[in-house]
This record gives C-alpha cells, sequence and structure tokens, in this order.
C-alpha cells in the first residue's frame, strides 16, 4: 500500500507492450494527477518519469507521475 500521484488515464484490455508503448507516446506534462492510495498492483516500468504498474486484483494499467513534481 502506497500513496502516488496517479493520472487519470487507465488501460483494460490491452497487453503489457501496449501500456508500455502507450506511457511512451503519451504527452504526460498535459495531464492532471490526483494523490491516491495504490493496492494490489507491482510496478512494471518507468518511462520518461512515469510509473506503468498493472493492478493484477482488477486486471488494468495504470500510471504514476515519478518525477516528484505535483500538477
Amino acid at each position: 500500500m502506497a500513496i502516488e500521484q496517479v493520472y487519470d488515464a487507465i488501460l483494460q484490455g490491452v497487453t503489457q507492450g501496449e501500456a508500455l508503448d502507450y506511457a511512451r507516446g503519451m504527452v504526460w506534462c498535459e495531464e492532471e494527477t490526483t494523490e491516491q492510495e495504490v493496492n494490489h498492483c507491482y510496478p512494471i516500468e518507468t518511462i520518461d518519469g512515469v510509473g506503468v504498474f498493472y493492478n493484477y486484483k482488477a486486471d488494468y494499467y495504470f500510471f504514476t507521475d515519478e518525477t516528484g513534481a505535483i500538477q
């Protein structure tokens, strides 16, 4: 259980590769984050300051701001 700055975007029904491609192609500086407690997930990779996580209980990918900047 951790508190993270989470982007609103989630991806369901995609592969891990598709989630990573989405993270690489998205313009994250234009998206807002909210502080959320995250559970039932594990990190996949960090790409340019964006954490890609998989929630294994609900079966979706989500993204976090790993730069430390609050938006």
